[in-house]
């Protein structure tokens, strides 16, 4: 009895892996996203347009993303995503007297560092889950970046820190195509409070090779806000990305 049970043993783990397999799954990707910049930065009355005054046209950002899907009905699955999105140009804050600076940085040519980079935990539910999926949920992106303007003849600095922690509504929905690993996918997440708003969305489309995928997509992120230390920033990057990865 003990000989069959222990030549039993293998099989009956593989069988309690696999039904575990059946239920808890997720995904790994890295994606590269070439995003154009526009936009404008106002500080007082001075306005300062990110591509055509400080260069900030295109630029190419990274992301990597986990993903853990469980079969507990009362806990919604995670998303994680850390994206770095630092640029950094030389440019020029425009006008001929001293009424023109921009904080505390005088006219003429600068160099801008903006910093975007954050950190998103992704809480949803799925609410369909067969050839069309939709996942709901919540969005919070965790931002640790800054917008520095530095002239190097003056060494005037603004150096203003973009630190928040924004609570976004959260969208996904997929449509795949019948015996194929071919599918379709949007993805947005957005809030819009007072003056202020964020959204970021994109469309892709996803092929899958056993384990792996490769997406092929376009991405926009568009960020109003009001009164950041006295600044105001109206931007929107945007621009097609492509990541590949593993879902398991």
């Amino acid at each position: 009895m003990n000989k069959i049970l222990m030549v039993m043993a293998p099989f009956a783990l593989c069988a309690s892996l696999s039904a575990q397999a059946d239920f808890i799954g997720g995904s790994v990707e890295i994606a590269y996203w070439n995003a154009g910049t526009s936009g404008i930065s106002t500080f007082d009355k001075t306005r300062l347009d990110f591509e055509d005054d400080l260069n900030l046209d295109s630029d190419s950002f990274f992301d990597v993303a986990a993903t853990l899907e469980h079969p507990v009905p009362v806990l919604p699955n995670v998303r994680l995503k850390y994206v770095n999105m630092e640029q950094i140009e030389d440019g020029k804050i425009p006008g001929n007297s001293d009424s023109d600076k921009f904080d505390d940085v005088a006219t003429g040519k600068v160099e801008t560092t903006l910093d975007l980079s954050h950190i998103d935990l992704i809480l949803y539910y799925e609410i369909l889950d067969n050839w069309v999926s939709v996942d709901v949920g919540l969005d919070v992106k965790k931002f640790d970046g800054k917008l520095r303007i530095f002239n190097d003849k003056t060494d005037d600095e603004s150096n203003i820190d973009i630190d928040e922690v924004l609570p976004l509504g959260y969208l996904s929905a997929e449509v795949a195509l019948p015996l194929t690993d071919l599918s379709f996918g949007v993805e947005v997440s957005g809030i819009s409070y007072s003056d202020n708003a964020i959204s970021d969305a994109k469309v892709r489309i996803r092929q899958g090779f056993s384990l792996a995928f490769i997406e092929l997509g376009y991405r926009q992120m568009a960020i109003k806000v009001d009164d950041i230390d006295d600044l105001d920033v109206d931007i929107d990057l945007s621009g097609v990305y492509l990541s590949t990865g593993i879902d398991f």
